[in-house]
């Protein structure tokens, strides 16, 4: 069972190969997303009960996490992709 800060939804996972890396298996992705969500920080309150999380360089990937649960439930490329 992989762990993390978060509940990674299956859904951040198809939208992290889809806007990052496709060649990436679902698991390889769900293992990055994992690394990267690990070292993300708290940029703002979204909407509703959403919240921001940017990573660190060099990608700045941008994460929407629910914060009752938490669950991470979709990804952005860095520098709005």
């Amino acid at each position: 069972m992989m762990g993390g800060k978060w509940f990674i939804t299956p859904h951040a996972v198809r939208r992290y190969q889809e806007r990052i890396d496709p060649t990436l298996t679902y698991n390889e992705a769900l293992t990055a997303l994992i690394r990267h969500s690990e070292k993300a920080r708290r940029v703002k309150h979204w909407r509703d009960n959403l919240t921001l999380y940017r990573s660190g360089k060099p990608q700045r990937l941008r994460f929407l996490v629910a914060e009752d649960g938490p669950t991470l439930v979709t990804v952005y490329g860095g520098r709005g992709k």
